[in-house]
């Protein structure tokens, strides 16, 4: 952030997007997407850490636990940190070229940045959600007896 940045922005900055650190997620009710979500993360994963872990310079044992810890804690970090830029205010011609008067841009940028970088993360940890509320619902809906059943 340069002189000229603050001299323009410095009273009036413009609007700048926020990091929800609250993990929420809103169960998908759409059960075929949620299983094509959920076979698409059980296949990746395995396929990405079988070509991670040869590259570790460990024995495999070591580089497996380094591989698939380090999967968990991006899935997790991925799910806890969730940017939300202001996709009105990120420079001229949406975020390709920056405002050199305006430091609030580069802060949606980045916070824009932060959300590609963390997507895939949020994608996995969402299905495997996503998965377990469907498990639950249906157990739930079994439980409990319909109304017509306590009719006849």
């Amino acid at each position: 952030m340069g002189f000229s940045d603050r001299w323009r922005e410095g009273a009036n900055p413009g609007n700048v997007g926020s990091i929800d650190l609250s993990g929420t997620h809103e169960a998908c009710e759409c059960r075929p997407l949620v299983f094509v979500r959920f076979l698409f993360v059980i296949i990746a994963l395995p396929v990405a850490w079988v070509m991670a872990i040869p590259h570790v310079p460990l024995p495999l044992w070591q580089a497996a636990a380094a591989v698939i810890g380090g999967t968990l804690m991006y899935v997790a970090l991925a799910y806890l940190i969730n940017p939300q830029p202001d996709l009105e205010n990120l420079g001229y011609l949406v975020g390709m070229v920056n405002d050199p008067c305006s430091y609030s841009d580069d802060q949606n940028r980045m916070l824009l940045q932060l959300q590609c970088v963390l997507g895939p993360g949020r994608f996995v940890a969402e299905s495997l959600f996503d998965m377990k509320c469907f498990f639950q619902h249906d157990e739930e809906n079994f439980a409990q007896p319909t109304e017509d059943t306590w009719h006849r």
